[in-house]
């Protein structure tokens, strides 16, 4: 328990090849699952009971071992899905933030970045369940109230840019990477406006390609 909870940092965990096809399988498994359960209220309840578990006990351990702000907000984009899918009532606004958080799981797990702990460790355990949660929960969100809350392009665009704007602004201010707006794989030399464009089109392709996916579901189900 006590490396479980260690805020001593030594290099990230390296997943093998068969762990890491089996973290794309759950994927795969929880999204068609969640197809096939969204009307389920016990399967909705289970994850969503999941996600605020693990929120609270990594918020704790952040409070209780007394982390910097630039490294404890809750402002990377899957985080503040998390808080949004958990705490929003149906809404466009919802909506918004459950396809980025599909989005943003996907993504986490095909190039998972995890925190320079050995595991087993708090911070590796949150990111899987984590996200996990967020997949089900977004899902859950989207294919039970997205026909009624829908959103446009244009929010998705003008939503991501003002929003990775404020993420760029709070991480000039007090030395944080959220968004991976900082420190952006691939592309870690360029100039910050290059990363903030960059991360910003690619989560606007990546949530407009989930937004007719999801409209094509709707579609096909009526």
């Amino acid at each position: 328990m006590k490396n479980f909870l260690t805020t001593t940092q030594t290099h990230p965990p390296q997943i093998p090849l068969p762990y890491f096809l089996l973290m794309l399988l759950a994927m795969v498994l929880l999204s068609y699952l969640s197809w096939r359960w969204y009307k389920n209220k016990i399967w909705r309840w289970t994850f969503l009971t999941i996600q605020a578990i693990q929120l609270f006990a990594l918020y704790t351990w952040y409070l209780w071992q007394g982390f910097p702000l630039y490294i404890s907000l809750p402002l990377y984009h899957c985080r503040m899905a998390m808080f949004a899918v958990l705490l929003l009532k149906n809404s466009r606004i919802k909506s918004y933030f459950a396809i980025m958080g599909v989005v943003g799981t996907y993504c986490a797990l095909i190039y998972p970045v995890f925190d320079p702990y050995e595991f087993p460790h708090i911070t590796g355990f949150s990111f899987l369940i984590g996200h996990y949660a967020l997949l089900v929960n977004s899902l859950n969100a989207l294919f039970n109230s997205y026909k009624t809350h829908p959103i446009s392009k244009r929010l998705i665009v003008v939503a991501t840019f003002l929003l990775n704007l404020a993420l760029v602004i709070v991480n000039q201010t007090i030395g944080g990477n959220y968004g991976m707006l900082k420190h952006t794989p691939f592309i870690m030399g360029t100039p910050l406006f290059v990363k903030y464009l960059a991360v910003s089109g690619a989560l606007i392709i990546l949530m407009i390609i989930m937004k007719k996916g999801l409209e094509h579901f709707e579609a096909n189900i009526k």
